[in-house]
Protein backbone atom coordinates (compact mmCIF):
# COMPACT_ATOMS: atom_id res chain seq x y z
CA UNK A 1 0.00 0.00 0.00
CA UNK A 2 0.97 3.63 -0.48
CA UNK A 3 0.97 5.21 2.98
CA UNK A 4 1.17 8.91 3.88
CA UNK A 5 2.12 9.53 7.51
CA UNK A 6 1.79 13.09 8.83
CA UNK A 7 3.55 14.11 12.03
CA UNK A 8 6.05 11.48 10.92
CA UNK A 9 8.98 12.92 12.90
CA UNK A 10 7.03 12.77 16.18
CA UNK A 11 6.94 10.17 18.94
CA UNK A 12 4.08 8.08 17.53
CA UNK A 13 4.57 9.04 13.88
CA UNK A 14 8.15 7.80 13.74
CA UNK A 15 7.08 4.46 15.26
CA UNK A 16 4.38 4.13 12.58
CA UNK A 17 6.90 4.91 9.83
CA UNK A 18 9.19 2.14 11.05
CA UNK A 19 6.38 -0.41 11.30
CA UNK A 20 4.83 0.27 7.88
CA UNK A 21 8.26 0.19 6.21
CA UNK A 22 9.13 -3.07 7.99
CA UNK A 23 6.00 -4.62 6.48
CA UNK A 24 7.06 -3.59 2.96
CA UNK A 25 4.73 -0.65 2.30
CA UNK A 26 5.60 2.46 0.29
CA UNK A 27 5.72 5.21 2.91
CA UNK A 28 5.76 8.98 2.35
CA UNK A 29 6.50 11.07 5.45
CA UNK A 30 5.44 14.64 6.18
CA UNK A 31 6.09 16.95 9.12
CA UNK A 32 7.06 20.52 9.99
CA UNK A 33 10.55 19.46 11.05
CA UNK A 34 12.80 16.44 11.07
CA UNK A 35 14.13 14.09 8.43
CA UNK A 36 10.99 13.61 6.33
CA UNK A 37 10.12 13.40 2.64
CA UNK A 38 7.83 16.43 2.65
CA UNK A 39 8.42 19.29 5.06
CA UNK A 40 5.61 21.76 5.61
CA UNK A 41 2.73 22.96 7.76
CA UNK A 42 -0.65 21.24 7.50
CA UNK A 43 -2.26 24.56 8.41
CA UNK A 44 -0.94 25.82 5.04
CA UNK A 45 -3.53 24.94 2.41
CA UNK A 46 -0.99 25.05 -0.43
CA UNK A 47 1.23 22.52 1.29
CA UNK A 48 -1.70 20.18 1.94
CA UNK A 49 -2.85 20.47 -1.68
CA UNK A 50 0.64 19.33 -2.75
CA UNK A 51 0.46 16.08 -0.74
CA UNK A 52 0.41 12.93 -2.89
CA UNK A 53 -2.46 10.58 -3.61
CA UNK A 54 -2.22 7.44 -1.49
CA UNK A 55 -4.12 4.40 -0.26
CA UNK A 56 -3.94 5.26 3.46
CA UNK A 57 -3.41 8.51 5.37
CA UNK A 58 -2.21 8.14 8.97
CA UNK A 59 -2.61 11.52 10.65
CA UNK A 60 -0.35 11.64 13.71
CA UNK A 61 0.19 15.40 13.40
CA UNK A 62 -0.93 17.36 16.47
CA UNK A 63 0.34 19.45 19.35
CA UNK A 64 -0.37 18.76 23.00
CA UNK A 65 0.68 20.14 26.39
CA UNK A 66 4.11 18.47 26.25
CA UNK A 67 4.86 19.75 22.74
CA UNK A 68 7.70 22.20 22.23
CA UNK A 69 6.95 25.81 21.41
CA UNK A 70 3.60 26.22 23.17
CA UNK A 71 3.19 29.98 23.73
CA UNK A 72 2.46 31.43 27.16
CA UNK A 73 -0.34 33.52 25.69
CA UNK A 74 -2.64 32.85 22.73
CA UNK A 75 -2.57 29.13 23.50
CA UNK A 76 -6.09 28.62 22.16
CA UNK A 77 -5.18 29.94 18.70
CA UNK A 78 -1.99 27.84 18.77
CA UNK A 79 -3.99 24.63 19.35
CA UNK A 80 -6.65 25.65 16.84
CA UNK A 81 -4.10 26.25 14.10
CA UNK A 82 -2.07 23.10 14.66
CA UNK A 83 -4.87 20.68 15.52
CA UNK A 84 -8.10 22.02 14.03
CA UNK A 85 -7.08 23.92 10.88
CA UNK A 86 -4.50 21.24 10.04
CA UNK A 87 -7.16 18.49 10.31
CA UNK A 88 -9.65 20.55 8.31
CA UNK A 89 -7.19 21.01 5.45
CA UNK A 90 -6.10 17.38 5.46
CA UNK A 91 -9.67 16.07 5.53
CA UNK A 92 -10.61 18.41 2.70
CA UNK A 93 -7.70 17.10 0.61
CA UNK A 94 -8.69 13.43 0.95
CA UNK A 95 -12.48 13.52 1.53
CA UNK A 96 -13.47 12.85 -2.08
CA UNK A 97 -10.97 10.03 -2.64
CA UNK A 98 -11.01 6.33 -1.83
CA UNK A 99 -8.15 6.90 0.63
CA UNK A 100 -8.55 5.21 4.01
CA UNK A 101 -8.17 8.03 6.53
CA UNK A 102 -6.82 7.13 9.99
CA UNK A 103 -6.69 9.90 12.59
CA UNK A 104 -5.16 9.90 16.09
CA UNK A 105 -7.36 11.44 18.79
CA UNK A 106 -7.02 11.36 22.58
CA UNK A 107 -8.87 9.69 25.45
CA UNK A 108 -9.32 13.16 26.93
CA UNK A 109 -12.06 13.65 24.32
CA UNK A 110 -14.26 11.54 26.62
CA UNK A 111 -16.19 13.59 29.16
CA UNK A 112 -14.28 12.94 32.38
CA UNK A 113 -16.70 11.45 34.91
CA UNK A 114 -14.48 8.88 36.64
CA UNK A 115 -16.68 6.06 35.37
CA UNK A 116 -15.46 2.47 35.55
CA UNK A 117 -14.47 2.37 31.86
CA UNK A 118 -14.79 4.68 28.89
CA UNK A 119 -15.97 2.89 25.77
CA UNK A 120 -16.54 4.28 22.27
CA UNK A 121 -20.16 5.06 23.16
CA UNK A 122 -19.26 7.18 26.21
CA UNK A 123 -20.18 10.83 25.98
CA UNK A 124 -17.50 13.10 24.52
CA UNK A 125 -16.78 16.69 25.50
CA UNK A 126 -13.54 18.68 25.48
CA UNK A 127 -12.40 19.67 28.98
CA UNK A 128 -9.55 22.07 28.09
CA UNK A 129 -7.98 23.85 25.12
CA UNK A 130 -6.19 20.70 23.95
CA UNK A 131 -9.10 18.26 24.14
CA UNK A 132 -11.50 20.86 22.71
CA UNK A 133 -9.19 21.28 19.73
CA UNK A 134 -9.11 17.50 19.25
CA UNK A 135 -12.92 17.40 19.39
CA UNK A 136 -13.11 20.11 16.74
CA UNK A 137 -10.65 18.18 14.58
CA UNK A 138 -12.72 15.02 15.01
CA UNK A 139 -15.74 16.82 13.55
CA UNK A 140 -13.88 17.09 10.23
CA UNK A 141 -12.71 13.46 10.39
CA UNK A 142 -16.34 12.40 10.84
CA UNK A 143 -17.17 13.82 7.40
CA UNK A 144 -14.91 11.29 5.67
CA UNK A 145 -16.67 8.02 4.75
CA UNK A 146 -14.95 4.99 6.26
CA UNK A 147 -12.54 7.02 8.42
CA UNK A 148 -11.08 5.57 11.62
CA UNK A 149 -9.94 7.32 14.79
CA UNK A 150 -7.48 5.79 17.23
CA UNK A 151 -8.16 7.00 20.80
CA UNK A 152 -5.08 6.38 22.96
CA UNK A 153 -4.75 7.00 26.68
CA UNK A 154 -1.35 8.15 28.05
CA UNK A 155 1.24 6.98 25.53
CA UNK A 156 4.44 5.65 27.07
CA UNK A 157 7.74 4.25 25.88
CA UNK A 158 11.33 5.41 25.63
CA UNK A 159 11.34 9.16 25.08
CA UNK A 160 8.18 9.90 27.07
CA UNK A 161 8.86 11.02 30.62
CA UNK A 162 6.35 13.54 32.01
CA UNK A 163 5.44 12.91 35.64
CA UNK A 164 7.82 9.95 35.78
CA UNK A 165 10.94 12.14 35.58
CA UNK A 166 10.04 13.79 38.88
CA UNK A 167 9.23 10.43 40.45
CA UNK A 168 12.60 8.94 39.51
CA UNK A 169 14.56 12.01 40.62
CA UNK A 170 12.86 12.29 44.02
CA UNK A 171 12.98 8.57 44.62
CA UNK A 172 16.67 8.05 43.82
CA UNK A 173 17.93 11.20 45.53
CA UNK A 174 15.59 11.68 48.49
CA UNK A 175 13.73 8.41 48.97
CA UNK A 176 10.38 10.20 48.70
CA UNK A 177 7.81 10.82 45.97
CA UNK A 178 5.28 13.66 46.17
CA UNK A 179 2.23 13.81 43.90
CA UNK A 180 -1.06 15.77 43.73
CA UNK A 181 -4.19 13.92 44.85
CA UNK A 182 -4.65 10.64 46.66
CA UNK A 183 -3.11 8.60 43.83
CA UNK A 184 -5.28 5.55 44.44
CA UNK A 185 -7.46 5.43 41.31
CA UNK A 186 -6.47 3.63 38.10
CA UNK A 187 -5.00 5.54 35.15
CA UNK A 188 -4.53 3.74 31.84
CA UNK A 189 -1.35 3.85 29.74
CA UNK A 190 -0.41 2.36 26.38
CA UNK A 191 3.00 1.72 24.84
CA UNK A 192 3.81 3.63 21.64
CA UNK A 193 4.63 0.31 19.94
CA UNK A 194 1.13 -0.96 20.72
CA UNK A 195 -0.53 2.22 19.40
CA UNK A 196 1.41 1.88 16.14
CA UNK A 197 0.42 -1.79 15.85
CA UNK A 198 -3.25 -0.86 16.32
CA UNK A 199 -2.97 1.76 13.58
CA UNK A 200 -1.39 -0.86 11.34
CA UNK A 201 -4.18 -3.34 12.08
CA UNK A 202 -6.84 -0.73 11.30
CA UNK A 203 -5.10 0.05 7.98
CA UNK A 204 -4.66 -3.62 7.16
CA UNK A 205 -8.35 -4.43 7.73
CA UNK A 206 -9.64 -1.05 6.43
CA UNK A 207 -11.64 -0.82 9.65
CA UNK A 208 -13.66 2.31 10.36
CA UNK A 209 -15.02 3.96 13.49
CA UNK A 210 -13.44 4.54 16.90
CA UNK A 211 -10.78 2.32 18.45
CA UNK A 212 -9.49 2.80 21.99
CA UNK A 213 -5.82 2.06 22.62
CA UNK A 214 -4.80 0.92 26.11
CA UNK A 215 -2.59 -1.82 27.51
CA UNK A 216 -3.69 -4.43 30.09
CA UNK A 217 -3.94 -3.93 33.85
CA UNK A 218 -4.06 -0.17 34.52
CA UNK A 219 -2.29 1.04 37.66
CA UNK A 220 -2.73 3.85 40.14
CA UNK A 221 -0.04 6.49 40.71
CA UNK A 222 0.88 4.73 43.95
CA UNK A 223 1.30 1.47 42.03
CA UNK A 224 3.42 3.25 39.39
CA UNK A 225 5.73 4.34 42.21
CA UNK A 226 5.96 0.79 43.57
CA UNK A 227 6.85 -0.59 40.12
CA UNK A 228 9.49 2.09 39.54
CA UNK A 229 11.04 1.54 42.98
CA UNK A 230 11.22 -2.21 42.39
CA UNK A 231 12.80 -1.74 38.96
CA UNK A 232 15.42 0.71 40.25
CA UNK A 233 16.14 -1.26 43.40
CA UNK A 234 15.00 1.48 45.80
CA UNK A 235 13.89 -0.36 48.93
CA UNK A 236 12.10 2.37 50.84
CA UNK A 237 10.05 5.14 49.28
CA UNK A 238 7.87 7.47 51.27
CA UNK A 239 4.77 8.53 49.31
CA UNK A 240 3.55 12.08 50.00
CA UNK A 241 0.07 13.01 48.81
CA UNK A 242 -0.35 16.74 48.09
CA UNK A 243 -3.94 18.02 48.51
CA UNK A 244 -5.37 18.46 45.03
CA UNK A 245 -7.66 21.44 45.77
CA UNK A 246 -4.90 24.09 46.15
CA UNK A 247 -3.14 22.70 43.07
CA UNK A 248 -6.38 23.04 41.13
CA UNK A 249 -6.82 26.61 42.37
CA UNK A 250 -3.26 27.59 41.41
CA UNK A 251 -3.74 26.02 37.99
CA UNK A 252 -7.03 27.85 37.48
CA UNK A 253 -5.45 31.17 38.60
CA UNK A 254 -2.62 30.68 36.10
CA UNK A 255 -5.00 29.95 33.23
CA UNK A 256 -4.21 26.23 33.63
CA UNK A 257 -0.54 26.74 32.89
CA UNK A 258 0.68 25.05 36.11
CA UNK A 259 -1.27 21.95 35.15
CA UNK A 260 -3.85 21.71 32.35
CA UNK A 261 -7.48 21.05 33.20
CA UNK A 262 -7.28 17.62 31.54
CA UNK A 263 -4.23 16.71 33.64
CA UNK A 264 -5.98 17.77 36.84
CA UNK A 265 -9.02 15.65 36.01
CA UNK A 266 -6.79 12.64 35.46
CA UNK A 267 -5.22 13.23 38.88
CA UNK A 268 -8.70 13.40 40.39
CA UNK A 269 -10.67 10.71 38.54
CA UNK A 270 -10.24 7.16 37.29
CA UNK A 271 -9.27 6.97 33.62
CA UNK A 272 -9.64 3.46 32.19
CA UNK A 273 -10.58 2.54 28.60
CA UNK A 274 -12.47 -0.39 27.12
CA UNK A 275 -10.58 -1.90 24.17
CA UNK A 276 -13.26 -4.35 22.95
CA UNK A 277 -13.51 -2.88 19.42
CA UNK A 278 -9.73 -2.95 19.01
CA UNK A 279 -9.52 -6.58 20.14
CA UNK A 280 -12.37 -7.48 17.78
CA UNK A 281 -10.29 -6.58 14.70
CA UNK A 282 -7.40 -8.77 15.85
CA UNK A 283 -5.21 -6.28 17.72
CA UNK A 284 -3.25 -7.72 20.62
CA UNK A 285 -1.29 -5.34 22.91
CA UNK A 286 2.12 -6.55 24.04
CA UNK A 287 2.98 -4.38 27.04
CA UNK A 288 1.46 -4.25 30.52
CA UNK A 289 1.13 -0.94 32.33
CA UNK A 290 3.66 -2.17 34.89
CA UNK A 291 6.17 -2.89 32.12
CA UNK A 292 5.65 0.58 30.64
CA UNK A 293 6.27 2.28 34.00
CA UNK A 294 9.40 0.20 34.58
CA UNK A 295 10.78 0.81 31.08
CA UNK A 296 10.24 4.58 31.32
CA UNK A 297 11.99 4.62 34.70
CA UNK A 298 15.02 2.72 33.32
CA UNK A 299 15.18 5.13 30.36
CA UNK A 300 15.09 8.20 32.65
CA UNK A 301 17.62 6.75 35.10
CA UNK A 302 19.99 5.80 32.28
CA UNK A 303 19.75 9.31 30.82
CA UNK A 304 20.49 10.90 34.21
CA UNK A 305 23.52 8.63 34.67
CA UNK A 306 24.86 9.59 31.23
CA UNK A 307 24.48 13.29 32.00
CA UNK A 308 26.36 12.86 35.31
CA UNK A 309 29.16 10.97 33.56
CA UNK A 310 29.49 13.69 30.91
CA UNK A 311 29.73 16.41 33.54
CA UNK A 312 32.51 14.51 35.33
CA UNK A 313 34.41 14.08 32.06
CA UNK A 314 34.07 17.80 31.30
Amino acid sequence: MRILITGAAGFLGSECVELFKERGHEVTTADKTGSVDLRGDLADQKFVDSLPDCDVVVNCAAVQYVSKGIPTIFRKSFFERNNVLAAKNLCGRYRQQTTHFIHVGTSMMYRQTGQERYDIHSKMAGEGVYSRSKMAAQAFVDTIPGAATIIPCIIGGQGREGLFRGFVKMMTKLGIVAFPGHGKHKIHMVHVVDVASLIYRVAETRASGLFNAADPDPLSIREWIDEIAAELGVRRVRKISIPLLPVMFLSWASGYRVLAREQLLMLKLQHVLSIDESLAIGWRPRFSNARIARDIAVHINRGAALQTARKREA
